[in-house]
């Protein structure tokens, strides 16, 4: 079963919030490396805001973590084949 765009944006946003304090980070310091306030970090790390490529790729940088590590594993490629 395919995600919907806010279940991504919360998966995404759980991924990050768990590299950001695997590090020892706070929002704060994210938000002053992206300029950026607080609360806009805590937004990204709910879901409650999308985050464009530009800003994820960003993030992914001050985190030291590559793009495909913060996204949902890929199962659809398997249910494609078994549905076939």
């Amino acid at each position: 079963m395919k995600k919907s765009r806010p279940d991504i944006d919360q998966y995404i946003g759980a991924r990050l919030r768990e590299c950001r304090l695997s590090l020892h980070l706070t929002q704060g310091r994210v938000a002053r490396a992206l300029g950026v306030s607080f609360q806009q970090v805590q937004n990204y790390e709910t879901g409650a805001n999308g985050i464009s490529a530009v800003r994820l790729f960003d993030i992914c940088r001050i985190l030291n973590v590559s793009l495909a590590s913060v996204f949902p594993p890929e199962h659809s490629r398997a249910e494609d084949r078994s549905a076939g």
